[in-house]
């Protein structure tokens, strides 16, 4: 069966998600992303200091929204 990859993602931006985080080495989930739509937020986590930076982004994107 085929993973519909590009289909999942249009519908997660339609119902209103705009920052996409990747876990693991590498970034090919967020090329693809990209690839699909240009103005979501991507971030990625592969270690210790990426998953910091990425909570720290998270955290005050939480906070210019409130």
């Amino acid at each position: 069966m085929p993973v519909r990859w590009e289909e999942s993602v249009r519908l997660m931006i339609e119902e209103g998600v705009n920052t996409f985080v990747e876990v693991g080495p590498g970034k090919v989930l967020t090329g693809l992303l990209r690839q699909i739509e240009r103005s979501v937020a991507t971030l990625n986590i592969e270690d210790e200091k990426s998953l910091s930076t990425t909570i720290e982004k998270i955290a005050a994107a939480k906070a210019d929204a409130a």
